[in-house]
């Protein structure tokens, strides 16, 4: 009996302490990036292919991203990190059938939603372009079949509508009950940030983000949190303050829970090109974005790569302490 009650004992503890193994970065980089870096240069971030939008499992160790070639229809790709032969070639995921795009995991990766152009049941869109947030649930048989969201989240296109109205494909948590979303609902004047919770049924009615995130006269889109969900990155278009091009911008949460206003990430991010957030590690270490390439000429070249630098060289607290 006495061997019996150690065994269970020692089976408990080798629980706990699997369940206490720390998420790390560390594969990523061992020392810390304070200047932007391509990411997997000739693996994800491609010379040929333009590359969005990536984020990570929970363990850091799988990647999900969007990647388009040429004038194929875009697809989400995956790849995984071991420690014997480091990271694998991207391939498609097996949800991936249609312009499909934005990959956004719930913090323990039971669940991915995503962009995607594929019709929707019943439901026939009649504007010119249409894209709405569908969902797979992870089990040991790996992805099931994609479901789309409730029309409380998806609008679609009525006739005569045209792009960005009713467009959903961004939908982001870090806590996998608050989720953010941007659109652009019909009657209103541009694409804005949104909020809405998860429910019994479904999720609730999107709400827009305070004054401090959404304007009026410019563009709001490609919501990410900060794994603590004290910071909310998106991408803006025009605003008096931008370097050229759509730009990341970045609000923090205050001591009363609300966002404050918006500060642009400043040059050593944003550029005249479009940069755009992708999100960051689990441990909160590392931050990804975009960037377009330019062409010879200095326009957009069609291809748009990931990078990535470290949290802390980004001094988030000094844009706030004012």
């Amino acid at each position: 009996m006495k061997q019996l009650i150690i065994a269970i004992t020692l089976l408990i503890l080798g629980a706990c302490n699997a369940q206490e193994v720390p998420i790390t970065s560390s594969h990523i980089s061992e020392t810390i990036i304070d200047t932007p870096q391509v990411f997997l240069p000739g693996i994800v971030s491609m010379d040929e292919s333009t590359q969005f939008d990536l984020v990570f499992a929970p363990d850091n160790k799988t990647i999900y991203f969007t990647r388009r070639k040429g004038e194929e229809k875009q697809r989400i790709y995956y790849a995984t990190y071991s420690e014997e032969k480091g990271w694998s070639t991207p391939e498609i995921t097996s949800f991936s059938t249609d312009r499909d795009e934005y990959p956004n995991l719930t913090p323990d990766g039971s669940t991915l939603y995503f962009g995607s152009e594929r019709a929707i049941e019943g439901r026939p869109n009649l504007g010119n372009f249409d894209t709405n947030v569908w969902m797979t649930k992870k089990s040991d048989e790996g992805w099931s079949s994609p479901s789309p969201l409730s029309p409380t989240i998806n609008y679609v296109q009525a006739e005569g509508e045209q792009w960005p109205v009713s467009n959903e494909n961004h939908f982001h948590t870090v806590d996998g009950e608050t989720f953010y979303l941007c659109t652009q609902r019909p009657g209103t004047e541009g694409i804005d940030l949104y909020q809405t919770t998860k429910t019994e049924s479904g999720f609730s009615e999107p709400q827009p983000l305070a004054a401090t995130i959404n304007t009026e006269k410019y563009w709001e889109y490609a919501p990410k949190l900060s794994p603590d969900g004290n910071y909310l990155f998106f991408q803006s278009y025009g605003r008096p303050d931008t370097q050229g091009g759509d730009d990341i911008y970045v609000s923090k949460r205050g001591a009363d829970g609300q966002w404050q206003q918006a500060q642009p990430l400043g040059a050593m991010i944003n550029t005249g090109q479009n940069e755009c957030p992708t999100g960051m590690t689990w441990d909160g270490n590392f931050f990804f974005f975009t960037r377009d390439e330019p062409s010879p000429e200095g326009d957009y070249g069609g291809i748009s790569k990931v990078y990535f630098i470290s949290m802390e060289a980004l001094m988030l607290d000094q844009l706030f302490e004012q």
